[in-house]
């Protein structure tokens, strides 16, 4: 047989699927043995060194070794692919939703890349194990209405046990009470569990099939990915669901503390009032009262005002806490002259001087805002050094980060920086009755209208070199949802 003929003959014998070119020389009685084969393809070069007397049986084995090698490497290399195209579009079905939407979405794409006709995500109820309630369930060409079913007697029971079931075929052979495999001609089973954060059982996600289900090892790598997806959302949910109930029963309880305090309030005021009224018809028309007596008189008098004054702190600190009315644009330059117009008497008394120009326009509860700042120049105004009147200056400016921020800033007797923190406390006071009037509440309430806007309050003060307080409010307001 001549060259031409020989090299026919391999070609033929290995099926090569690529073109070769063969170097061979002649041996004893004209037998020709191959030294070297290089493929043709830049891409697949393979060199096989063969020795002169290598047989032609050897030659073939090289040959058929590089042709297994190479179709093992474009088997895997299709599954890969394939793993990633399904998992891909699985991805982009559930990627933009939530939920029971998300639980949907998803049995219906494992059944549609899987090939099968069932699919379904189910959930564990009560603390014995014995049932489970689907979450979602695709039959077919649609999502049938979920129900709960027995564990005991079905492939869902090994899941629960055994992280992963897989029948490829005759499952209901080995399940023959489980009804709902017979009665739908169920032929196949894989199933895996679901485990929560801290690794203990939430259910299951499993797909059916009334043929074979082959190819464990790919099927069971994309079922074991969605379901911690899975086991993420379902946490997710029960998360939210437990803020919305502890939300709900937060809106109940600030409902029934706003009709307390509002009933109580009510109820307080009245005796207080008449306790100051009495007192005071008391002083005016008894002219024969013992000194003593009057001073006693008085002291009730305070004492019934100063109550007046805790009632009515109290009142409004819940009613800040508590009130959500819509925002709306306040142009704090027109709130500012406002409160200044409230605050004329004792502006004049104390002789204070009050600069602001330039202010923004915010979106806000005006109510709220006036009351801010009327607290804040009261402090002002009521906390100078003796013998020197009272100096505020107001100014405003835009931090693109944050927002506005508003700054109060005086030269009054000002206080240590380690007591900043307890300044908005409500009842806190740094200084006593008699030094300064005031029910501890003012600052309180500031805080709480500043959280209500989204906002925040700092403060920089030193002993006898005045304070200044800065108010940060969002660009774009929203009111805070209590």
């Amino acid at each position: 047989m001549d060259a031409k003929g020989l090299k026919f003959r391999i070609i033929q014998n290995v099926s090569l699927k690529k073109p070769a070119i063969f170097h061979w020389r002649f041996g004893e009685n004209s037998v020709p043995t191959i030294s070297s084969i290089k493929s043709s393809s830049k891409k697949d070069t393979a060199y096989y060194a063969v020795s002169r007397n290598s047989s032609m049986k050897r030659f073939n084995f090289l040959i058929e070794e590089n042709y297994k090698n190479q179709k093992s490497l474009r088997t895997s290399e299709e599954k890969l692919r394939l793993f990633n195209q399904q998992l891909s579009c699985i991805t982009q079905s559930t990627s933009s939703v939530i939920g029971n939407e998300y639980f949907n979405n998803l049995v219906q794409s494992l059944a549609s890349v899987f090939g099968v006709r069932y699919a379904f995500i189910g959930i564990v109820t009560g603390t014995l194990i014995k049932k489970i309630k689907t979450l979602a369930l695709w039959d077919g060409n649609k999502l049938t209405k979920n129900f709960v079913y027995d564990l005991e007697g079905t492939p869902c029971e090994k899941v629960t046990k055994m992280e992963v079931c897989y029948y490829p075929q005759a499952v209901q052979e080995y399940f023959p009470n489980d009804s709902y495999l017979v009665e739908q001609g169920i032929e196949s089973y894989l199933g895996v569990s679901m485990l929560n954060s801290e690794k203990k059982l939430l259910g299951l996600i499993s797909v059916m099939d009334e043929k074979p289900i082959e190819d464990f090892d790919h099927y069971h790598s994309i079922l074991k990915i969605f379901a911690a997806r899975c086991s993420s959302e379902i946490e997710r949910m029960d998360a939210e669901a437990q803020l919305k109930l502890k939300t709900l029963e937060l809106e109940k309880s600030n409902l029934a503390l706003r009709d307390f305090v509002s009933i109580a309030s009510h109820d307080l005021q009245e005796p207080v009032r008449k306790i100051a009224i009495f007192g005071s018809r008391l002083i005016e028309k008894e002219d024969s009262l013992k000194p003593e007596i009057r001073e006693y008189l008085e002291r009730m008098q305070k004492s019934a005002l100063r109550m007046q004054d805790l009632i009515n702190d109290l009142l409004l600190f819940s009613r800040t806490s508590t009130q959500t009315e819509p925002f709306r644009k306040i142009d704090l330059k027109v709130v500012l002259k406002e409160v200044t117009a409230d605050l004329e008497v004792l502006i004049n008394k104390s002789k204070a001087k009050i600069h602001f120009s330039s202010l923004p326009t915010i979106e806000g509860n005006p109510s709220q805002i006036r009351q801010l700042f009327q607290s804040f120049l009261s402090n002002a105004i009521k906390f100078h050094e003796v013998g020197k009147p009272p100096k505020i200056e107001i100014k405003s400016r835009l931090n693109k980060q944050s927002g506005w921020e508003i700054s109060i800033k005086d030269q009054g007797i000002g206080f240590n920086e380690k007591y900043k923190d307890r300044i908005f406390r409500p009842f806190e006071r740094l200084h006593g009755r008699n030094e300064y009037e005031g029910t501890g509440m003012g600052l309180a309430i500031c805080q709480k209208i500043a959280e209500n806007h989204g906002g925040t309050i700092f403060v920089e003060s030193q002993p006898g070199q005045g304070t200044c307080f800065s108010v940060v409010f969002p660009q774009n307001g929203s009111p805070l949802k209590l």
